[in-house]
């Protein structure tokens, strides 16, 4: 697909495509196959004009926030680099992570959470991640109900939860100020009323909420924590019976503050079944185009995400 092919139908993301062609050159093959497969355009032009609307239609802001993206991939493959060469992520404790955004709290605040913002669109693994939890998670539910995110993060998932069930109550947990920051002026550019959506600063192992939930988002926060399963089977406790869980997992992929490695899609999936849950749908996407035709294969960078009910 040429990109002038979507100009007048998309502008914002033709605008936004051409700023990511010129800032690095692996964006014109990835972008290029990305928007020929099972792209989503009218997602993509909305989460462009939600990004500009965020910083007031200031476009020189707009494309420093962009940029965030750019850095991001750079610092993954640098990271990816080091995981190869020594079989383990950089960091293995929680401890050792909080000491390393106290001294980067810039980098991995606002900075961070742009660059995850317009990852969803933009990675391959994401935009399909979020076209699989828009086609079989947000749809179909009942009238009115409560959903959680763990953590909140930048509130992608949320938001878009909320915007498909108006009339459910949100929560969020996240440790970070500019996580919850963040989601709230995402959800006001969304115009969800603030009476439907709840942030709690907390650490998910301390929550202890009254209430069960019908519906819980858990995106890429395993690799995040030391113990996995003690998070799954909080989550489970926490989840009405005939709850879902929506799960993705990062898989054999380096980021500064990934702590726990899991080398294969079996290891995630052991986790679930430890925790109590069964898989009712899976996706497993590796990360680069060499390793697609087998992306369950161990010690790939990839990608992990389910929808999953209680046993």
């Amino acid at each position: 697909m040429m990109l002038d092919e979507i100009k007048n139908d998309y502008p914002l993301l033709h605008k936004t495509v051409d700023h990511l062609f010129n800032s690095a050159p692996f964006y014109k093959k990835t972008l290029t196959r990305l928007l020929e497969s099972n792209f989503n355009f009218e997602l993509a032009e909305r989460v462009c004009k939600t990004g500009l609307e965020m910083v007031n239609d200031n476009w020189e802001q707009y494309f420093k926030n962009l940029d965030k993206l750019t850095e991001m991939n750079y610092e993954f493959l640098r990271q990816q680099m080091h995981l190869e060469k020594t079989g383990k992520y950089l960091y293995n404790s929680f401890k050792e992570i909080e000491e390393v955004f106290e001294q980067n709290e810039e980098e991995f605040g606002p900075n961070y959470l742009w660059g995850m913002y317009f990852s969803q669109p933009f990675w391959k693994t994401h935009h399909n991640f979020i076209n699989m939890f828009l086609e079989n998670f947000v749809q179909n539910n009942k009238t009115v109900g409560k959903v959680l995110e763990i953590p909140s993060g930048n509130g992608f998932f949320l938001c878009e939860f909320l915007r498909a069930n108006p009339n459910w109550h949100g929560t969020g947990i996240d440790l970070s100020d500019a996580s919850i920051s963040f989601s709230k002026e995402l959800f006001k550019a969304n115009k969800i009323q603030e009476k439907f959506y709840t942030f709690i600063k907390q650490d998910f192992y301390d929550y202890q909420g009254p209430e069960e939930f019908d519906m819980v988002m858990c995106g890429e926060f395993l690799e995040h924590v030391e113990d996995p399963v003690k998070i799954l089977t909080k989550i489970h406790e926490i989840l009405k019976n005939d709850g879902k869980l929506f799960l993705t997992v990062a898989i054999w992929a380096a980021h500064i503050d990934h702590i726990y490695l899991y080398k294969s899609a079996e290891e995630v999936r052991d986790h679930v079944r430890q925790a109590g849950f069964s898989i009712d749908k899976e996706l497993v996407q590796a990360s680069f185009d060499k390793d697609e035709s087998d992306p369950e294969k161990s010690k790939i960078p990839a990608s992990y995400a389910a929808i999953l009910s209680k046993k």
